[in-house]
């Protein structure tokens, strides 16, 4: 049936349309309605089935909007914490940012002022939606298109500190959403605290996850770098370690908190043996990763290949600039493609869009080119996509070229 009676119906045409979760189209077309796309397919059934409709032609390829699911927007007007030495471990950075923080001082209106910066930067690469995670209530920027999922991030590595959470979370409306940093940052009585009002809420729950071996010496023997770097801010007022776990089953701690779930979102995940990402696939929880940040802190490498083989395909996140220089998702899946050349191109590209929708719960609207999902899409052009004479070749350059020359949104 012809949709030529109404006119919001309109077609985008261009050489290639990336539906992400189904073959890649060459001169392909999508119909949208307003805000919702209609169809997508080859541009010659899509002009036999819709002749009247209007028709915008464009060159260089149709993309769905990216997902940013890990990022600090707070962080912005910090710009980049270098470790102190080439030697540093990550406690070293963690100090060298709180003492910014600390020392800083700046303004809520300047905080403020760099995460809207930032916001628009990202909307600005192709990002359509984010998970954005911080300790200070930034509220929210309405001149920024992409949508902003915003947690709110406690830290509860004490006794002390873990009551005066739980007495600020009693204080939030329903509608703020609350998480946890980590689990060498935050009691176990306090994670329980927050899964459970997260789970009440429906409400996603996400936490820093394996970004660094001494995560488990902490937990299991109360040693290691996170050991000493508590001991200096909080004395003998621990928690850690945790009796009955040992230095290879931080998830299984989880696991036995109840903090793993199909709403939880587990970030950086490095070091993670075959038993914690079955636990994690069984629990259907998801995964974000983070490369830039992890070469950047010098953390490692994720294995990517085990996480796919288990069945879960991770979502991708930048970070804050604090730790990752470019905050530019394109970066993260070109990294990520080099570290894991094995690992094709397509899976990369969906760990960018529908591994993030779906980690975030917004898979109907995002994610993917499919008819009832959102009409926001991009198209990006750059001399790179010009002489490619295949769909494979197409998503290697997408995947491995960075940020393309022109990206437009539709």
């Amino acid at each position: 049936m012809s949709l030529s009676s109404k006119p919001p119906f309109r077609i985008y045409r261009a050489p290639w349309v990336v539906p992400v979760t189904s073959q890649v189209l060459f001169d392909g077309a999508i119909v949208v309605d307003n805000e919702t796309i209609v169809a997508v397919g080859a541009y010659s059934d899509i002009s036999r089935l819709h002749p009247d409709l209007s028709v915008t032609v464009c060159s260089g390829g149709l993309l769905p909007a990216l997902v940013n699911c890990h990022i600090h927007l707070e962080l912005s007007v910090y710009g980049v914490i270098y470790p102190p030495t080439q030697t540093s471990n990550m406690c070293d950075w963690i100090k060298v940012l709180l003492q910014a923080r600390e020392q800083a001082n700046f303004s809520l209106d300047e905080i403020r002022a760099a995460a809207k910066k930032m916001a628009q930067t990202q909307y600005d690469s192709g990002i359509g939606l984010m998970l954005d995670t911080g300790n200070i209530d930034i509220g929210t920027f309405d001149s920024c298109p992409s949508e902003i999922y915003s947690l709110y991030e406690m830290l509860g590595p004490s006794k002390a500190a873990t009551q005066k959470a739980i007495e600020t979370i009693e204080h939030f409306s329903a509608e703020q959403s609350v998480t946890a940093h980590a689990p060498y940052s935050t009691s176990p009585n306090l994670l329980k605290v927050i899964k459970k009002r997260c789970r009440n809420q429906e409400q996603l729950f996400s936490i820093h996850l394996a970004e660094n071996l001494d995560e488990g010496l902490l937990l299991s023997k109360g040693e290691g770098c996170f050991a000493r770097f508590l001991q200096d801010r909080t004395g003998s007022d621990s928690p850690f370690p945790i009796p009955g776990i040992d230095s290879s089953t931080v998830v299984e701690y989880l696991q036995r908190l109840g903090i793993l779930d199909s709403k939880t979102i587990c970030v950086h995940c490095i070091h993670l043996n075959d038993e914690e990402i079955k636990i994690i696939a069984d629990a259907e929880a998801h995964v974000c990763l983070c490369p830039g940040s992890n070469k950047f802190l010098s953390v490692g490498t994720v294995r990517l290949q085990a996480l796919l083989d288990h069945g879960i395909l991770p979502a991708l996140g930048t970070d804050s600039i604090a730790s990752n220089p470019s905050v530019d998702l394109w970066q993260e899946m070109a990294l990520l493609r080099k570290e894991h050349p094995a690992v094709s191109p397509g899976s990369i590209l969906s760990m960018a869009t529908i591994g993030g929708a779906r980690a975030m719960g917004r898979a109907n609207d995002y994610g993917s080119l499919e008819a009832g999902k959102t009409a926001r899409f991009l198209n990006i052009q750059d001399q790179e996509y010009e002489d490619v004479e295949s769909s494979e070749q197409l998503l290697e350059r997408l995947t491995i070229s960075g940020k393309p020359e022109s990206v437009k949104w539709l």
